[in-house]
């Protein structure tokens, strides 16, 4: 289709740097939308994602070549996942502009965890991971003349016992 080699390289050059731009600028624009005042967003080779904070709450939207392979779709990079959740944002606003429901329902899924909430699960798995291995005491219950074994010193403690007891 080009025969001059120049021009092809200049015209693909400057096609990602026009697709970037015009991708970010929709997602501001839903997001605006949306009225969220506070966000950030990166995307790389593989993926992408979204944070925000709305009232008080940080929420997080991610996407990935590998989840939306597992759903059959292809894409190429982090840009096209970008691109993809720029899009369910703007079909988001639309549904909010109808009444249907408000942003609050939708975006209970998105929240992030609490790092203390985490820290505890991280804790509990930690604990059951690395059990002891120790042998565990015998019982109080188990038998009672096994008790008894562990209630009475042995008879040559008993001498040394009163040695310790007259200074």
């Amino acid at each position: 289709m080009f025969k001059n080699r120049i021009f092809k390289n200049i015209l693909f050059q400057w096609m990602p740097h026009k697709e970037q731009s015009v991708c970010e600028r929709k997602l501001v624009k839903a997001i605006k939308r949306l009225k969220i005042e506070d966000f950030h967003f990166n995307w790389d080779r593989n993926s992408c994602f979204i944070e925000f904070s709305y009232q008080g709450e940080v929420y997080r939207l991610e996407h990935s070549v590998d989840k939306a392979k597992e759903r059959g779709i292809i894409l190429r990079n982090g840009l096209d996942c970008l691109n993809e959740l720029t899009q369910s944002l703007e079909d988001l606003g639309v549904i909010i502009d109808r009444g249907m429901y408000n942003f609050e329902t939708w975006i209970i899924g998105m929240r992030q965890p609490k790092a203390g909430i985490s820290a505890a699960e991280y804790e509990e798995e930690f604990h059951i991971r690395y059990k002891s291995s120790a042998p565990k005491a015998p019982s109080e219950f188990a038998r009672p003349e096994d008790a008894a074994a562990f209630r009475e010193p042995l008879p040559e403690y008993n001498d040394q016992e009163k040695s310790y007891q007259r200074f």
